[in-house]
């Protein structure tokens, strides 16, 4: 399983190269140690910052949001142009693959490692967490595990692929507006 994973990681190298960016900027930022800042290893760490253990729920806070939300926000909005272009529109050139390419790259890569997901756990839900942090949270960590758990089976490059397939029709039902503009 881990050859599928690491494959996977090279086929979305921009987004791959991403995160790791964003989760060097959060060890440097917090100032923890890395042990491993390669990109890519032959390992269940590949396309992630090998680092010492996090030592408060700040650092594995953020070491789960920052790359998610960055590279989500960035691939949303590339797979605005790519997606919509290739599946609704149906044209078919190579800026419309390059953006889908690079959206899907980028939404395949949100998901923090396993380890940032168990860690950012364990100080949430500690009896020093208050109540008002757990419930502010929660839906953050529920949805950080649950893809940390999918990106270990590479799961999360198949449900990239088919968000980019769907995203123009729930962005053209959502917003139709744009459609009588482009239309």
């Amino acid at each position: 399983m881990t050859y599928i994973y690491v494959a996977t990681r090279i086929i979305t190298y921009f987004g791959t190269e991403l995160r790791v960016l964003w989760e060097q900027l959060v060890c440097r930022f917090f100032k923890i140690p890395q042990e491993d800042p390669r990109t890519f290893k032959a390992t269940e760490m590949c396309g992630h910052v090998e680092h010492e253990l996090l030592k408060s729920l700040k650092e594995s806070f953020f070491m789960c949001f920052l790359p998610f939300f960055m590279n989500f926000i960035l691939g949303v909005c590339i797979l605005l142009t790519g997606s919509y272009r290739v599946f609704y529109i149906g044209d078919i050139s190579l800026s419309s693959i390059v953006f889908l390419i690079a959206g899907i790259s980028l939404l395949s890569n949100c998901a923090p490692s396993f380890e940032d997901a168990l860690s950012f756990k364990d100080y949430l839900y500690s009896k020093e967490t208050s109540l008002f942090v757990k419930i502010i949270l929660t839906p953050h960590f529920a949805v950080s595990y649950a893809c940390a758990y999918l990106e270990r089976y590479s799961l999360t490059f198949i449900l990239a692929i088919l968000f980019a397939w769907v995203f123009p029709t729930l962005f053209s039902f959502t917003f139709p507006l744009l459609n009588q503009i482009l239309n």
